[in-house]
C-alpha cells in the first residue's frame, strides 16, 4: 500500500457532539475521501474494508465506551449490510432524508435496529414522502446554518411529533447559535461553538489561573531536575494521588507497583512526567462550566504536533510545538483574549504570536490542525506540503495522538 493510499485509509475527523449539559455525547466521524468526505467509502473487498475499520481511531474520547459514533452511509451500504463490518454496539448509522426509502431499505433498517444500531436522518426538514424514514429514526439531524428562529422551532416541533427522542443541531458556530438551538427545542449540538471564547464580558485572568500558569515555568527547565520535580509534586496531594493512580493503571506495565512520587518520576522519565503535569495543570484550569472536550482536543493537538515534528524533520522544535498545541484553545477555555493569556505563558515570542493569530512558521501548524478538525481535506494537503510533511506522517501522528490522549483522559475520567 502506498503512503498516499495509507493516508486515505486511516484519516478521519472525529468531531464532538454535546448534550444539553455540555458533556460529550458522541462523535461524528468524517472520513478521508477526495470525492465525498462525509461517508465511509467501502468496496466489495472485505479485506480492504476490515483494514480500513481496524485503522480508524474510533474508540476512546471523553465519552469512552458510552460515546455514540455517528457514521454516514448510503442506502445501498445499509441494504448490503456494510455496517456489520463495524463491530461497535454504539454505532449510529446516518442516512440522508430521502423520498427513496423503499421496502428493501426499510426492512434493512428494522433489522439493523434489532441488532442494536441506531439510525439518524441527516439534513432533516420534514420533506413530504419521507415520513417512514423519519419515524424509524432515533435521531434527527438539522442543519441550523442560515435558518431563522421560527424555522428552527417548526422543524424541532415536527421532529418531536414524529417521536424522535433526540434532535441534533449541526453547524452551531457560536454561543448565540447554541442558545437559539436550545430555545428551539434541540437537545444535541454539533459545531465549533465550544472552541470560540466569549470575550464580550471583558473577563480577565484570575489570580488562581495566573498561579496555575506560573507552574508551567517550574517544569519548563531545560535540564531535568528530578529532585525538584518530585518535591513539587509531593506538595500537592491531589496531583500526587492522580500520578500514582495513573502510573499503576493498566496502561503501564511496570514490574512492581509504584508507591512513591520519587519512584514514579524516575520510572516514568522526565519528558513523560513533564507532559503529564502539563495536561494536569491545563485540565485543572478549565472552568467547570466549560466543555472538557477543549482539554482533550488541546492534548490531542499537542501530541499530534510533537509526533509529526519528530517524524518530519522538526525534532529540535518538537517541544515548542507540543506547547503550541497545548495552549491553542486557552482563550476558549478561559473566555479571555489570547493576547492577555500569553503574557503568563513560558513560551517564546514566535509561539505567542502564532497563538494570537499572527502569521509565522508556527501558525501553519495551527492552520493544519484546524483543517483536519474541520475535515477540509484539500486544505490539509496544502498545509502539509507547506510544512514539508508527508501525508502519511501527518495521518499516523494524528491517529497516535488519539491513543495518547485517550490514555491520559481515561484515567482522569475514572476518578470522577
Amino acid at each position: 500500500m502506498t503512503e498516499e493510499r495509507a493516508y486515505e485509509s486511516i484519516f478521519v475527523a472525529r468531531q464532538p457532539i454535546f448534550d444539553e449539559r455540555n458533556e460529550t455525547w458522541g462523535y461524528m466521524l468524517l472520513f478521508r475521501d477526495s470525492d465525498n468526505a462525509d461517508r465511509a467509502v467501502f468496496t466489495d473487498d472485505s479485506e480492504a474494508t476490515m483494514n480500513l475499520v481496524a485503522n480508524l481511531p474510533l474508540c476512546g474520547g471523553l465519552g469512552g465506551d458510552r460515546a455514540r459514533l455517528m457514521i454516514h452511509f448510503t442506502p445501498d451500504d445499509v441494504i448490503r449490510g456494510v455496517h456489520n463490518a463495524i463491530p461497535w454496539a454504539n454505532t449510529v448509522i446516518i442516512l440522508e432524508e430521502t423520498a427513496e426509502a423503499g421496502p428493501e431499505l426499510m426492512t434493512a433498517i428494522v433489522d439493523l435496529k434489532k441488532s442494536g444500531y441506531e439510525i439518524a436522518i441527516n439534513n432533516f426538514e420534514g420533506r413530504s414522502g419521507c415520513e417512514s424514514l423519519a419515524e424509524a429514526a432515533d435521531i434527527l439531524i438539522v442543519d441550523i446554518h442560515g435558518k431563522k428562529d421560527a424555522a428552527l422551532v417548526a422543524i424541532a416541533g415536527m421532529a418531536m411529533k414524529l417521536g424522535s427522542p433526540q434532535v441534533l443541531a449541526k453547524r452551531v458556530e457560536d454561543a448565540e447559535e447554541l442558545e437559539r438551538a436550545k430555545k428551539a427545542g434541540f437537545n444535541l449540538f454539533h459545531g465549533y461553538f465550544f472552541k470560540s471564547p466569549s470575550t464580550e464580558s471583558g473577563r480577565k485572568i484570575t489570580s488562581a489561573e495566573a498561579t496555575r500558569l506560573k507552574l508551567f515555568k517550574i517544569i519548563e527547565r531545560d535540564e531535568p531536575d528530578f529532585d525538584a520535580l518530585a518535591t513539587a509534586i509531593e506538595a500537592d496531594v491531589s496531583i500526587s494521588y492522580r500520578l500514582l493512580n495513573f502510573l499503576n493503571s493498566a496502561n503501564f506495565s511496570f514490574a512492581t507497583k509504584v508507591t512513591s512520587i520519587r519512584q514514579a518520576v524516575v520510572l516514568a522519565g522526565w519528558k513523560p512526567i513533564r507532559n503529564w503535569l502539563r495536561l494536569i495543570i491545563l485540565t485543572d484550569m478549565t472552568p467547570t462550566e466549560k466543555s472538557k472536550e477543549l482539554s482533550y482536543i488541546s492534548a490531542h493537538r499537542a501530541k499530534l504536533f510533537e509526533t509529526a515534528a519528530l517524524g518530519g524533520g522538526y525534532e529540535e522544535e518538537s517541544d515548542k510545538l507540543f506547547m503550541l498545541g497545548l495552549f491553542s484553545l486557552l482563550d476558549a477555555m478561559l473566555d479571555t483574549r489570547m493576547e492577555s493569556i500569553v503574557e503568563h505563558l513560558p513560551v517564546d515570542d514566535q509561539v505567542k504570536a502564532a497563538l494570537c493569530g499572527k502569521s509565522n512558521r508556527y501558525s501553519l501548524w495551527l492552520e493544519l490542525v484546524r483543517a483536519i478538525e474541520n475535515s477540509d481535506w484539500d486544505e490539509v494537503g496544502i498545509k502539509a506540503k507547506a510544512l514539508n510533511l508527508l501525508p502519511g506522517t501527518v495521518a499516523v501522528s494524528y491517529q497516535h495522538a488519539f491513543s495518547w490522549a485517550d490514555t491520559f483522559f481515561a484515567g482522569e475520567t475514572a476518578e470522577e
